[in-house]
Formats: structure tokens, sequence, C-alpha cells
């Protein structure tokens, strides 16, 4: 009885955990969909809830802004699609990457001591530890402060880019950087 008791608990546990919400979609306009394996869905309401696997996707006047539950904010553009993947065991334990596929997110990500957070396109991820930065689905990354660490996946090849840089990975895996002025900051926000 006691095995069979534990075996219950330990269940429950592993389901209330696989269960956690990974994002909340804060902010939207006009329409923003969700899809994943079980299902497709508009959403219609403020603190829909993003779970390990879901596609988020903004049409070409949509915008969404998600925020994960290590406080880090995301703003989805026009035209943008991307996958939420990872875990989270408690808010000081989170584990968040997202497969930009399509258009461009601007990040505000909480200061990161033993999470991990990381933007990935289909060539490139950036390795993010707190910053604001925006990367864009066709591998274009941009910090306005912090620190993100841009690496090829073909290559190998990385660099850190630290307040006011941008690094573009070419179709031949190399990385081009260079710095920003603060007009040309203000012009990636904007956008």
């Amino acid at each position: 009885p006691i095995l069979f008791f534990g075996l219950i608990t330990m269940g429950a546990y592993w389901t209330d955990v696989e269960q956690r919400p990974l994002a909340l979609v804060m902010k939207f306009k006009p329409q923003v969909n969700v899809e994943n394996a079980a299902k497709n869905k508009i959403i219609k309401e403020r603190a829909t809830k993003l779970f390990d696997g879901d596609t988020l996707r903004t049409d070409q006047n949509g915008f969404a802004v998600v925020q994960f539950m290590d406080k880090s904010i995301a703003k989805v553009s026009p035209e943008s699609r991307l996958i939420v993947r990872g875990e989270v065991e408690s808010k000081q334990n989170t584990s968040t990457r997202i497969g930009l596929e399509l258009g461009e997110v601007l990040m505000n990500v909480s200061e990161q001591v033993s999470n991990n957070f990381e933007v990935a396109t289909n060539t490139s991820v950036a390795s993010v530890k707190g910053t604001e930065f925006g990367a864009t689905s066709d591998d274009y990354f941009w910090v306005k402060e912090g620190e993100v660490e841009v690496a090829v996946n073909r290559t190998g090849q990385t660099v850190t880019l630290r307040d006011s840089s941008f690094a573009q990975v070419t179709s031949q895996g190399e990385i081009e950087t260079g710095e920003l002025n603060e007009d040309e900051v203000q012009q990636q926000e904007d956008e």
C-alpha cells in the first residue's frame, strides 16, 4: 500500500511539473494564434498560457507581448512565428528556448543566474544572461544593453555582443559584427 501511494504521489508530481506553463500572452492585437499538437486556437483573453511546444503566430497586423515565468518579456512583431520550448521547475530554475522561425522579437530578459534562456533561428542560437536585445529569423541580433552570445550551429563560430552592438550571420555561416549609435538602437526598438 505504501509503495502504491508513493507511485501515485510521484505521478501527480510529475504530471503537475509537465503542466506548468512557460509563459503567458499578456497583450495582443488584433489576432494571435497558438498551435500545439493537440489543437489550434485564437487567443481571445489576456494571460493565455503557453506550454512547451506551443507555436505562437502573429498575422500582418498582429502583435503580442509574452511574459515568461522568470519575468522576461518578449514583444512579438507582426508576421512572426515562434515556438516556445523549455521547462519550469521553479521561478529560480527555468529553461527557456524560443525557436524564432519567422519575423522578429524584442526581448527584455531578466538576469539569469541558474536559468537558461536562448533564442534560436534555423542556423544560430543566442544565449542570454539578462539584457535588452532583438532578434530576427534571418539571423540578425542586436543588443541595447547587456550581453548576448551568438553561436552558429554549422560552423561553431561564436561572438559575444554587448551594449549597442549587432551581429549578422551570413549564408556562409560567418558572423559579421558592428556597433550601433543611439539613433540606430532607437530605430531597432521602433521597428
